[in-house]
């Protein structure tokens, strides 16, 4: 509502074009090699607040998770070193074709895969989320891309952000 107690309705229009079911077979997902780390990420809109005060500081974030159920999202400049950390988060359990862990099996627990993204493309991954998915996941290549997958009833939502050099 706004000041005068009035309700507002927002509409914004945004340009959507189908694309033919002849040339689907031209879209493919991208192949991601396998992920050093996969976490579920925390309450998107605590993730947001986070992200949206760091956005003021730097142009870069560095994620960084472990397969202990902590996530650290960081900024470094030379004036200023910031860091959040999110603890008890979980990791999913992921398995291949032949049943075993994938390639996370055998790796220290504590070892952190970390990847340095820009910061924009990830707050305009998290303002796009206005209904919070069931379930989000963020999964990990160390210093090549970080990939996120947001669950919701019944369709899921993967979103891909190179790492910077």
């Amino acid at each position: 509502p706004s000041l005068s107690s009035s309700s507002r309705i927002v509409t914004h229009d945004i340009p959507v074009g189908v694309i033919p079911r002849r040339i689907w077979n031209d879209f493919r997902e991208p192949t991601v090699p396998d992920f050093d780390v996969s976490i579920y990420l925390p309450v998107l809109k605590t993730m947001k607040s986070v992200v949206e005060r760091m956005k003021n500081l730097s142009n870069s974030v560095v994620i960084e998770a472990n397969l202990s159920g902590e996530m650290n999202l960081k900024i470094e400049t030379d004036l200023v070193s910031v860091t959040t950390h999110f603890k008890d988060l979980g990791n999913p359990p992921w398995a291949s074709e032949d049943g075993c862990q994938s390639s996370t099996q055998g790796r220290d627990l504590e070892s952190m895969a970390e990847a340095r993204i820009d910061i924009r493309k990830l707050q305009q991954l998290l303002a796009g989320q206005q209904v919070n998915p069931t379930k989000a996941l963020c999964n990990i290549v160390s210093k090549r891309i970080v990939h996120f997958i947001l669950l919701h009833e019944d369709v899921s939502l993967q979103y891909f952000i190179p790492a910077l050099a």
